[in-house]
């Protein structure tokens, strides 16, 4: 490695170094290249800089390189960002640890993450809940055409009654999607959901083997909905949600 940095993409076994072909972050024109000490290696690259920013751009070359090396072999993926001085550096943290690293990456053999978002469509949520509690919208008519001062509190105990209805929903149909995903799984992760009409946000850590089935079911279950149950699935990805690799590089420069 000729440039003055090395950027790190994910940890693998020594014995899984066949070339990985993508572009490198910073610079797409960089090889991949993967160096080794003992039985852990690291997929990396050159890099001129000490810092990146985290563009768009850049974050989907750093997944896709993973996306590429996890094709045919565990990887523990590296956050974005992971710049270090020399490949010695990285050589001499990763080292130390290769028997923790390893028994990471049989944990994570054979498997992929699997990222599941499920939302309603607003207008087909509020026909679900007003079908399901229809005192609810006898309640909302009966305060049409007054005075919201008369109605003030009256108005504020429908809200309140409209919110519990809305997530007894909520709860009832993330509960009845993780009855149905979870068998797939290895591991399940609850992640909070980003907006008000996504109920349930898994990351499921899945054989590989069994993704397809998995997609197969979810395919199945937005297609048997009437109009307004969507899904968003993607797959594979890195397993950031269960494996968690801190290297401290600050750490082993002040011990040399």
């Amino acid at each position: 490695m000729s440039s003055q940095s090395t950027y790190v993409y994910g940890l693998i076994r020594a014995e899984d170094h066949h070339p990985v072909s993508a572009p490198a972050v910073g610079d797409p024109s960089q090889p991949m290249a993967i160096i080794s000490s003992g039985g852990i290696a690291a997929l990396v690259s050159a890099i001129d800089q000490t810092e990146i920013m985290p563009t768009r751009r850049q974050m989907l070359a750093h997944t896709k390189v993973l996306e590429v090396a996890m094709a045919d072999r565990p990887v523990l993926p590296m956050r974005f960002g992971v710049i270090v001085p020399t490949p010695d550096t990285l050589l001499q943290v990763i080292g130390p640890r290769k028997q923790e690293l390893r028994a990471l990456l049989g944990q994570i053999d054979g498997r992929i993450e699997v990222a599941l978002k499920a939302s309603w469509n607003e207008q087909f949520m509020w026909r679900e809940v007003a079908a399901e509690h229809p005192q609810l919208a006898v309640s909302g008519r009966a305060l049409m055409g007054r005075g919201e001062q008369q109605t003030y509190y009256d108005r504020i105990e429908l809200g309140r009654a409209i919110s519990a209805a809305l997530e007894e929903k909520r709860e009832a149909a993330r509960r009845r999607l993780l009855e149905i995903v979870a068998p797939f799984a290895v591991q399940v992760k609850e992640l909070a959901p980003v907006n008000d009409a996504m109920f349930a946000h898994f990351a499921l850590l899945v054989e590989k083997t069994s993704e397809p089935a998995l997609y197969q079911t979810v395919v199945a279950l937005e297609r048997s909905q009437s109009s307004g149950l969507t899904f968003r699935y993607v797959a594979p990805i890195p397993p950031y949600n269960f494996v968690t690799v801190t290297l401290d590089w600050e750490r082993e420069k002040a011990l040399a």
